[in-house]
């Protein structure tokens, strides 16, 4: 070998080693670098994936197709940095083989990853094998919990807290002194249009007089019940006597009291009836816009007018509040997205309403959740 050539190799196997060395250097704080990296990935992950079985979940309901949930208990990443010395220039990537270890109770999988690096005497080997455990959302509890009325305390700790009335008393709300809100759409899709729209009427009144700061919800003086509370005298007002109407109240009341009481009646009191979480879904779910071949095909309920004949709207109820839509191909902006029985089902990204009204069925979901039942726990170690 000539002196160029081995004066060329030295260059090379200062400039390599130097290299390594500042790479092994540079992954002392391989530890906040990996959560500065990840964390926001799996956060992501998690949200957008919850947001797409609800969606799912909704369009199955309204295909009368069973509901399924599941839960992602926790993530557990283990990143290991190894080095070493005399390794040759090299770079590599394995993977391990998926293995599969039942129990009576359990089945995991896993599946790892590692990348190394060598560089002259140096070397560097990075081993990640992320591990996210799933539990399914079953059992009494679970049924338990979607199957019981919301609390009518939680609606009005959600309107108080800025959402506006009318949404909140449209997904939760199922009747309102005698007032239907669609009552028949709180399961399978009806064959006939719903009563809803002296609900509607009323709930868009409240909503006028919320967002113009004179209608109130709280609680009363003596912290005993909750009541409406007409502000800046705003009782006598067009929309306060047209509301009170509607009511079947007295006129000249400045206070409502609120009950989830059905049995009581009278002229100061609102007796409000509240929606399961099942119920909701299978509100919502009235507002998915399933392809034509399955309306033609009998897969889905066409619901028709009370002159049985003209198709009802379910925008006309819903109100513009929600709505999802289908396609043959992937939507190209959509906000969450699934795809089942050979459809995109999407929430479009600039559909505000629709989307604030999946935050809020979201917050309900969130605010009347159980723990999952203990038992069969699936975990899954994946590679990225």
């Amino acid at each position: 070998m000539d002196l160029n050539t081995r004066m060329s190799l030295c260059v090379k196997q200062v400039v390599l080693s130097t290299l390594a060395l500042v790479l092994l250097g540079g992954c002392t704080d391989i530890g906040p670098r990996s959560i500065r990296a990840n964390r926001a990935d799996y956060n992501m992950a998690i949200q957008s994936t919850s947001d797409q079985e609800l969606l799912l979940n909704i369009v199955r309901a309204h295909y009368r197709d069973n509901m399924y949930f599941t839960t992602v208990e926790r993530v557990v990443s283990t990143e290991q940095l190894l080095s070493s010395a005399g390794a040759n220039l090299s770079a590599g990537w394995t993977q391990s083989t998926p293995y599969n270890k039942g129990t009576t109770s359990s089945s995991v999988i896993s599946h790892g990853q590692s990348q190394t690096l060598g560089l002259g005497p140096a070397a560097v080997a990075l081993n990640d094998e992320p591990t996210i455990f799933y539990a399914p959302i079953e059992g009494e509890k679970f049924v338990r919990q979607m199957m019981t009325p919301m609390n009518l305390e939680t609606l009005i700790l959600l309107v108080r807290s800025g959402w506006s009335i009318d949404r909140v008393f449209a997904v939760a709300v199922q009747e309102m002194n005698g007032l239907g809100n669609a009552p028949s759409a709180s399961g399978p899709t009806p064959l006939y249009e719903p009563e809803y729209r002296d609900f509607r009427d009323a709930t868009h009144l409240m909503r006028v007089m919320q967002r113009t700061h004179n209608l109130d919800v709280g609680r009363t003086a003596s912290n005993k019940s909750v009541e409406f509370h007409f502000l800046h005298g705003s009782e006598n007002s067009a929309e306060a006597k047209k509301l009170k109407q509607l009511l079947h109240l007295a006129p000249n009341i400045d206070r409502i009291a609120i009950t989830r009481d059905d049995k009581k009646h009278d002229d100061h009191t609102i007796s409000i009836t509240t929606r399961p979480l099942i119920a909701a879904m299978n509100y919502l779910s009235q507002a998915v816009d399933v392809p034509a071949i399955d309306v033609a095909s009998g897969r889905v309920t066409r619901t028709v007018q009370n002159d049985g004949v003209t198709p009802f709207k379910w925008q006309d109820l819903l109100d513009g509040r929600f709505e999802v839509h289908s396609s043959s191909k992937p939507p190209e902006a959509p906000s969450v997205a699934i795809h089942y029985r050979n459809a995109w089902f999407y929430i479009a990204d600039n559909d505000l309403e629709s989307k604030s009204t999946f935050v809020l069925l979201t917050q309900l979901i969130a605010l009347h959740s159980v723990p999952p039942k203990e038992g069969p726990v699936l975990s899954y170690s994946v590679g990225n």
